[in-house]
């Protein structure tokens, strides 16, 4: 397995409960037979539609011709490591709403690129054969203990700890 997917289920907001915006303005728009609405809706609908084919038909985290390969945005960016100057793959989590934190990165530390990945449209388990074929052609990266966990199984996930709020 060297090829990791976002899961379409955990994206169900973008093609369920976004597009219902998009179709109130268009028909709020249409029914008031205001054009500009009718345009925003249409955008908004637009945007969701490009945001899930983007997802499901372009975004993939692989290891190509001895590399780690991230691509998304319509195969418009791409991140690249060469497996074997991986160092380090690390969980960097960023503050979130309601004093909450992000669903953890998978970055992955080369000697002169990074690869950065927000796992909020993945499954923790498809990480794990991942890891493993990583490991497999590079001994020496270091896991920190969030992917440590995800290697050998686990999903910490949900085990996050709060970020704290400030003293003020």
């Amino acid at each position: 397995m060297s090829n990791v997917r976002p899961d379409l289920t955990l994206l169900w907001p973008s093609y369920t409960l976004f597009p219902i915006a998009g179709l109130a303005i268009l028909v709020f728009g249409a029914s008031a037979g205001d054009t500009a609405m009718v345009g925003i809706g249409l955008l908004l609908l637009a945007a969701n539609a490009a945001i899930v084919i983007n997802y499901a038909y372009f975004t993939k985290l692989a290891i190509e011709r001895g590399e780690l390969v991230y691509r998304t945005n319509f195969g418009l960016r791409e991140d690249r490591v060469p497996l074997g100057s991986l160092q380090r793959i690390d969980a960097k989590r960023y503050p979130g709403a309601h004093s909450g934190v992000s669903a953890p990165f998978f970055v992955a530390r080369g000697r002169i690129s990074t690869v950065k990945v927000n796992t909020k449209p993945y499954r923790m388990r498809d990480f794990a054969p991942l890891i493993a074929v990583l490991r497999g052609a590079n001994s020496r990266i270091e896991l920190d203990s969030f992917w440590a966990r995800v290697a050998a199984g686990d999903d910490p996930s949900k085990e996050v700890e709060l970020t704290p709020k400030s003293r003020l």
